[in-house]
């Protein structure tokens, strides 16, 4: 066994025992090609420049649980896909821990050199194997989720009659249309897009369903109403309205006043006909009367 293999089990042998070994150097293990070359071709290299090493590389012995990095896919078999995280060891994103949604081929979800993000999810210190997840850790629990905590949230999904919101927690929150705005919408992408982050206030959680309702308009102030403006009216007293009224007699037209005098003239001239035609009665009746005398006293 080399030295460099019996360095590395007795620091491994640390760890598993408990004993801080930060403060001790740590030593890259090597791939098996390279076991084969002879101590003489390996360059002399100091303990401090293997310390500036490993922490620029960094080490399994480093990872935490829960602690996010960046890496790139390497390659993808069909249960999973191995990532490039900067380590000696590549990590292992389980077709299982891609994506919340259950995904039927891994190629659905990840390409290879694809950039993506990972969270360290399980460290085999002893076998070297690090498992990983895309599914980010979730901070917050939907029972400990209070009515009218106010948390952040990115969009995630927009539907005809809401927009779901990651905030952290096992599943999504939904924001009812109705809760989106003060404002009339037709849909939810009239006034947000997948990838907006929001604000958001809860409104109820129904732990049974584990549904979470959400609202964005509750932590917005409302538009202020614009007042319609009124013209003062000043009323007029009703008595000396009616008198003014009364008082007022209406103005006659000039077809009026036309009319009116043709109506007079015609009743004095039907006056006159009437008088002339009485006078010649009485004076035709005095006329007979006198030639029938007349005629009695000649017999």
């Amino acid at each position: 066994m080399s030295d460099q293999q019996l360095a590395t089990e007795e620091q491994t042998a640390q760890v598993e025992s408990g004993v801080d070994t930060s403060d001790a150097p740590t030593v890259e293990t090597t791939p098996a090609a390279d076991n084969s070359s002879s101590s003489e071709d390996t360059p002399d290299v100091s303990t401090e420049d293997i310390k500036t090493e490993e922490e620029e590389v960094g080490s399994i012995l480093d990872l935490q649980i829960g602690q996010k990095m960046d890496g790139k896919v390497k390659n993808i078999t069909d249960f999973g896909a191995f990532v490039d995280i900067g380590l000696p060891q590549d990590g292992l994103v389980h077709i299982s821990e891609l994506s919340r949604k259950k995904v039927e081929k891994v190629t659905d979800v990840v390409s290879v050199g694809q950039d993506i993000e990972v969270w360290v999810k399980k460290v085999d210190q002893k076998r070297g194997r690090i498992s990983l997840t895309m599914v980010k850790p979730i901070s917050l629990r939907i029972r400990d989720i209070e009515e009218g905590a106010e948390l952040e949230g990115v969009v995630t999904r927009l539907e005809s009659y809401g927009a779901f919101v990651d905030i952290d927690s096992e599943r999504d929150g939904l924001v009812h249309i109705s809760q989106i705005t003060h404002e009339y919408i037709d849909t939810p992408g009239d006034a947000l897009s997948v990838g907006d982050s929001v604000n958001v206030k809860v409104l109820k959680v129904n732990k049974k369903k584990r549904q979470i309702d959400l609202s964005i308009k509750a932590l917005v102030e409302p538009p202020a109403k614009e007042q319609p403006k009124q013209e003062k009216f000043v009323p007029e007293p009703v008595a000396e309205s009616v008198a003014e009224e009364a008082n007022d007699d209406p103005v006659p037209t000039a077809m009026a006043m036309a009319y009116a005098a043709m109506q007079s003239k015609l009743q004095d001239d039907k006056s006159d006909y009437d008088g002339n035609s009485k006078e010649d009665n009485r004076r035709n009746q005095m006329d007979d009367i006198v030639a029938r005398t007349l005629a009695t006293n000649n017999k």
